[in-house]
């Protein structure tokens, strides 16, 4: 048989008491919530904490969003700089490869006081033959 034992008495459940947030009995003691939103409405004080964070992820969202739109304008200067340097290498490449044939040379150099030569340059023609043979 089972020997008598004393019964235990069940320990109550331990409530956790909740902590104080030092912070917001401060802000409610300097700012006065309370008379604000009065004093039978706790909502604003006990969700001041919830309410900061929001509003501080809006300010970090909205200074993201001025970066973006910034950086936005930044890229659509630089690339209408770009635009204008690229028909400028253009434009100049074009008139250097201009004044590199005949007639523009050929004109610099009247200027000077030279004159170029009546005769065309003689185009020289080797057959087949004669370029085998040694």
């Amino acid at each position: 048989m089972a020997q008598n034992t004393y019964k235990t008495p069940l320990k109550a459940p331990v409530v956790k008491k909740k902590r104080e947030n030092r912070l917001l009995n401060y802000l409610n003691q300097t700012i006065g919530f309370e008379r604000l939103f009065g004093e039978d409405n706790p909502w604003p004080i006990k969700h001041l904490g919830r309410i900061l964070w929001v509003s501080f992820l809006l300010i970090l969202y909205i200074g993201f969003n001025h970066n973006a739109e910034r950086l936005i304008r930044n890229i659509q200067r630089v690339k209408a700089i770009v635009d204008e340097k690229r028909a400028e290498y253009t434009t100049l490449q074009a008139d250097f490869k201009k004044s590199g044939k005949q007639s523009e040379i050929s004109k610099h150099v009247i200027a000077t006081g030279l004159e170029e030569p009546v005769t065309p340059p003689l185009k020289i023609v080797v057959k087949s033959e004669e370029a085998t043979q040694p």
